[in-house]
C-alpha cells in the first residue's frame, strides 16, 4: 500500500494522495535531488509477480518510455519512470508535472460548459493528439478525467503514460493479454472495442466528450460495459441539439461526425478538427471590424487582494502596490532604485515583484510587505529594459541596453549562466514560453531570438521580418504563437516552432506599437501604440474587433496582460490617475488608483493570487 512519506526510487517522497482511479493512485511528490514538486502515479494494476505480471510490467515500462519523448504545450510531461516494491511485488511509477487545475470530471459535475470553452478546449486536445499521433503514439483513454483545465485556460492531457505507441501489429489478443480492456467503454471507439485502435478512435473518444461538455449527458447510455459497447458498434447517437437547447448546427454535424462507425468518415486527423473547432470558436459575427464596444458604466470587480497593480512613475524609482478591487495602495513605496523603472513583472505565484530600472540593476520586492529581497541583481552594464519570470518561477529574465539578456535564480539572487550574447543592440523585451523551454528576446537590431534556458544556447536563426527597433515579445498561453511589437508602427506574430512570420503584419496604428498582449484563450491580441490607442485582433481573420481605445485627454495608456487571465489596457489620465480596463468588453477593472503623477506611469498587474490572510 502506498503511503505519506514513502521515497520512491530514493527520490521522490509522496506528499498527498491527489486521486484514485482503475490504474492506481496519484500522488502529489517532492523530487528531493532537483527540489521541485511533482506528481506520482503509482501504476497498482500492474503490481504482482509471476511471468504475466513481469511481462506486463516490461510492457508498460518500454511503452512508457516512447511517450515520455512527446513534448508538448498541451501535454503533461513524463519526467521519470521506475518500480518500486519487493522482488515478488513490484508495481510501475510514473513521475510527471505537477500540475494544478481542474479535471473535466469535476467541471462536468456543474453541468453543460458554454460551447466557445467547448470549443477552445477542444482544439487544444486536438494539438496534443496531434502531436502525439505524428510520434507515432495513441492515448486510447481520451475522457474528462485525463483532461485538465489549468488556471490559465490551458488544456493538459494526462495518462499519455499508458498509451502504446502505435503498431499494424497490435491485434485483439494482444491489446487483452494483460487481463484488461484498454480504454473507458462510454468513450471507447467501435474499432478500438474490436481491438483495433488507430489515431481516429481517439478523435471518436473525443467526440464523445464534445458531446457531453456542451449537453451534459454522454451520447449512450448503458447500465455496463457490454452495454456501451453494443452500443458504439450498433447505435446512431443523437444529434446533440435533440438533447440540448441552443446547440447550432455547426455543431451537430462536427460531433455526429466523429461519432461515425467508421473511421474513415470521420475527420481526416487531429489538426482538421482543431481547425474546425476553432473556426466554431471564431465565427466572425457581422460587421466584426465594427463591433459596437460594450457598455462601460458596469465594472469588473475583482475580490480585494485577488490583484496587485504595480506602478512606476516616470523619473522617479520609486514603485507602488496597489489593490486595483479597491483603489488602495497595499504597502508603503517601495524605494531603492536610483533610475526610472520601465518595466516590472509579478512572480507567477504573485510572492516576489521583479523591476528593471535606469539604474543598471534588478530588484526583488516581497509583494506581501513590500520590503526588498536580498541584494540588488547587478551585472548589467547598461539600463535595465525588461525583466521576466519563467512560468515556474526559478528563473528570472533581463534585457538590457548593454545588448545581452540574462538569467538568474530569484530565490539566491545570483546569475544563471553566461549572459545571453548575439545581439548588435539594446535587448528591448524579454518573454517565455508557457513550457518554459524557449525564452525570446527582441532588440533595437530589428531582431527577435529564440534561446534555450536550460543551457544558454541560441535556438534555430534570428527571427526578421520587421525594419524598426522590436520592442515588446509574448507567447501565447498556448504557446503556439509569438507575438512581437515594433517602431515600424506593426505587430507580428511568428511561429515558435519554425522561427517564420504568420500571416501579414498587423497594421492599423499611426505610430510606434509599444507593447502586445494575448486573450487567455490564445485567440484574441491586444496591441497598444504612441498614437494613444489600444487596438483589438481576432487572430482566426487578421482583423481588428471594435473601435479603438483611446487614452483621455493629455493621458496616455499601456498594455498589461497578467500571467493567468485578463488582458487590460490601463490608462492615466493627466493628474496620474490610473484605471484597468477590460480590452476584451471594454467594461472597466475595479478602481481607479489617484497616483496623483503628471508625468508617464509604467504599470504591471500580477496574475491571480487570492485573498491573501
Amino acid at each position: 500500500m502506498t503511503v505519506r512519506d514513502q521515497l520512491l526510487g530514493g527520490r521522490y517522497r509522496l506528499v498527498r494522495q491527489l486521486g484514485e482511479g482503475g490504474m492506481g493512485q496519484v500522488w502529489e511528490a517532492q523530487d528531493e535531488t532537483l527540489g521541485r514538486p511533482v506528481a506520482v502515479k503509482v501504476i497498482s494494476l500492474l503490481a504482482g509477480g509471476g511471468s504475466r505480471g513481469d511481462e506486463a510490467r516490461a510492457r508498460f515500462l518500454r511503452e512508457a518510455r516512447i511517450t515520455a519523448r512527446l513534448q508538448h504545450p498541451n501535454i503533461v510531461t513524463v519526467h521519470d519512470l521506475g518500480e518500486t516494491g519487493g522482488a515478488d511485488d513490484r508495481v510501475p511509477f510514473l513521475v510527471m508535472e505537477l500540475v494544478r487545475g481542474e479535471g473535466l470530471d469535476a467541471t462536468l459535475r456543474r453541468g453543460a460548459v458554454a460551447l466557445p470553452d467547448a470549443a477552445r478546449w477542444g482544439a487544444q486536445i486536438c494539438d496534443a493528439l496531434g502531436d502525439a499521433h505524428d510520434a507515432g503514439i495513441l492515448h486510447r483513454d481520451i475522457k474528462p478525467s485525463n483532461i485538465l483545465i489549468t488556471p490559465s485556460g490551458t488544456v493538459k492531457v494526462l495518462d499519455f503514460g499508458v498509451a502504446r505507441a502505435a503498431d499494424p501489429n497490435a491485434t485483439a489478443d494482444r491489446l487483452t493479454r494483460t487481463g484488461f480492456l484498454v480504454g473507458t467503454p462510454p468513450y471507447m471507439a467501435p474499432e478500438q472495442a474490436r481491438g483495433f485502435p488507430e489515431p481516429r478512435s481517439d478523435l471518436y473518444a473525443l467526440g464523445c466528450l464534445l458531446f457531453e461538455l456542451i449537453t451534459g449527458r454522454l451520447p449512450f447510455h448503458a447500465p455496463d460495459t457490454v452495454g456501451y459497447l453494443t452500443a458504439h458498434l450498433t447505435e446512431e447517437p443523437p444529434p446533440p441539439s435533440s438533447v440540448a437547447q441552443g446547440i447550432p448546427p455547426a455543431w451537430d454535424d462536427l460531433v455526429l461526425a466523429l461519432l461515425r462507425k467508421e473511421p474513415g468518415r470521420r475527420h481526416r486527423n487531429a489538426a482538421d478538427l482543431a481547425q474546425a473547432l476553432r473556426r466554431l470558436d471564431h465565427a466572425p459575427a457581422p460587421n466584426t471590424s465594427t463591433l459596437p464596444l460594450t457598455k462601460l458604466d458596469i465594472p469588473v470587480q475583482p475580490e480585494p487582494g485577488e490583484y496587485f497593480l504595480a506602478t512606476s512613475i516616470g523619473g522617479e524609482g520609486t514603485l507602488r502596490l496597489w489593490d486595483p478591487a479597491t483603489g488602495r495602495p497595499v504597502t508603503q513605496p517601495l524605494t531603492g532604485h536610483t533610475g526610472t523603472v520601465f518595466r516590472m513583472a509579478f512572480s507567477p505565484d504573485g510572492r516576489l515583484l521583479a523591476s528593471g530600472s535606469m539604474d543598471a540593476t534588478v530588484r526583488l520586492w516581497d509583494t506581501a510587505t513590500g520590503g526588498l529581497v536580498g541584494e540588488p541583481l547587478t551585472g548589467h552594464t547598461g539600463i535595465v529594459e525588461d525583466v521576466a519570470f519563467s512560468p515556474d518561477g526559478r528563473l528570472l529574465a533581463s534585457g538590457s541596453v548593454d545588448t545581452t539578456a540574462r538569467l538568474w535564480d530569484p530565490a539566491t539572487g545570483r546569475p544563471v549562466g553566461e549572459p545571453l550574447t548575439g545581439h548588435t543592440n539594446t535587448v528591448v523585451g524579454v518573454a517565455f514560453s508557457p513550457d518554459g523551454r524557449l525564452l525570446a528576446t527582441t532588440s533595437m537590431d530589428t531582431t527577435v531570438r529564440l534561446w534555450d534556458p536550460a543551457t544558454g544556447r541560441p535556438v534555430g536563426e534570428p527571427l526578421t521580418g520587421h525594419t524598426g527597433h522590436v520592442l515588446r515579445v509574448t507567447f501565447s498561453p498556448d504557446g503556439r504563437l509569438l507575438a512581437t511589437s515594433s517602431r515600424d508602427w506593426t505587430a507580428r506574430l511568428w511561429d515558435p516552432a519554425t522561427g517564420r512570420p504568420l500571416g501579414k503584419p498587423l497594421t492599423g496604428h499611426t505610430g510606434n506599437v509599444w507593447d502586445v498582449a494575448f486573450s487567455p484563450d490564445s485567440s484574441l491580441l491586444g496591441t497598444h501604440s504612441e498614437d494613444n490607442t489600444a487596438l483589438l485582433w481576432d487572430l482566426a481573420t487578421g482583423r481588428l474587433v471594435g473601435r479603438p481605445l483611446t487614452a483621455p485627454a493629455n493621458g496616455h495608456l499601456g498594455a498589461v496582460c497578467s500571467l493567468d487571465g485578463l488582458l487590460v489596457v490601463a490608462t492615466m489620465d493627466e493628474h496620474g490617475t490610473v484605471q484597468l480596463w477590460d480590452l476584451t468588453t471594454r467594461q472597466p477593472v475595479g478602481r481607479p488608483l489617484t497616483t496623483r503623477a503628471g508625468l508617464p506611469v509604467y504599470v504591471a498587474l500580477s496574475p491571480r493570487i487570492g485573498p491573501r490572510h
